[in-house]
């Protein structure tokens, strides 16, 4: 047998590598959101990474795309549930998948944010975490998307009869179409990347979105009135494929919820700020603001809360009867 006598650097390396306690496999997961920088989400997502890389040591950390860049919400959550995608933030396209999560966006079934707070850490949450991880999908963070609001470049918004006749972009949704064309409006789908161009064009007259949106989105170039009618709460899924989820060590799955946390409590932060800062800016920009008759609409809405909750299955019907149980 020959022996080899190995150079005293390569000794000294050996040594090195065997003395080396086992690691924990790094993962960088990318993250598609729909809005820019300035969104809720965006901002929320990166809080998330902060807290993640800190509580992992780096050794889990997410690659942010803004603007759709992997795809839009429909798509998204497709590619999450097929595993090509890791993370996603989804608002309204979530139905899609779980059309029993339209209750969350029934009119006005959201009294406030303390209201939402209650509701997502008690038992309605529950209840949505099992309808999505039955999905493969992982909900990370409920996080805000804001209460949505009325932009048009036709008239004010103070009642819902005044909608009547105004083109209005929704989301993917078949309910919220189904909320606007109770309220008198003509609404239709379309992918909020396009959204600044159809009202640039006329090929809508107004749209609904939080104002955090108005602002990021400069829909205020294109719209002249802005109607605060509050009419619902955007609950943000921040979701990851759970398959990715449980190929983390049980102390990074726990680092991923810790940082979902984090990120839900910001994203609160960020759309209370938003509400009291953003209204003023869209004035200053020219939009004309009102306050829309929340009676009128909160009336106008209960026949829809009816008609949705006959559609859907039973699991429907009690997740609208947890959240309005949770009402402080």
């Amino acid at each position: 047998m020959i022996y080899r006598i190995l150079p005293i650097p390569a000794i000294v390396a050996i040594c090195g590598a065997l003395s080396l306690p086992a690691t924990a496999q790094e993962h960088t997961f990318k993250a598609n959101m729909p809005g820019n920088e300035q969104s809720i989400a965006y901002q929320s997502v990166e809080r998330f990474n902060e807290v993640l890389t800190e509580l992992t040591a780096g050794a889990v950390e997410i690659n942010l795309f803004a603007n759709s860049a992997l795809g839009d919400q429909e798509s998204s959550l497709e590619s999450m549930q097929t595993g090509l995608l890791d993370m996603a933030t989804v608002e309204t396209p979530i139905t899609s998948v779980v059309p029993e999560l339209g209750a969350t966006a029934l009119p006005y079934i959201f009294s406030g944010r303390d209201h939402v707070k209650a509701a997502m850490d008690g038992d309605a949450g529950k209840m949505i975490e099992e309808m999505l991880l039955n999905k493969g999908l992982r909900p990370v963070a409920f996080l805000e998307g804001g209460f949505r609001q009325i932009t048009n470049d036709v008239r004010p918004i103070n009642v819902p009869a005044d909608l009547e006749g105004i083109k209005m972009r929704t989301p993917g949704s078949a309910l919220r179409i189904k909320i606007f064309n109770h309220y008198g409006a003509n609404a239709s789908p379309l992918p909020f990347s396009e959204l600044y161009s159809a009202l640039q064009t006329g090929v809508f007259d107004g749209q609904e979105n939080p104002v955090i949106w108005v602002q990021s989105q400069r829909f205020y170039e294109v719209q002249d009135y802005l109607s605060l009618t509050n009419h619902l709460y955007s609950v943000t899924y921040l979701l990851m494929n759970d398959d990715k989820f449980q190929n983390l060590t049980g102390e990074q799955q726990q680092a991923v919820m810790e940082a979902g946390d984090a990120a839900e409590a910001y994203s609160v932060e960020l759309g209370t700020k938003a509400d009291a800062e953003i209204v003023g800016f869209l004035v200053e920009q020219g939009m004309q603001v009102n306050e829309a008759d929340i009676t009128a609409f909160t009336d106008a809405s209960s026949a829809i809360w009816t008609e949705w909750a006959a559609e859907q299955p039973a699991a429907a019907q009690e997740l609208i009867d947890a959240i309005v149980a949770a009402r402080p």
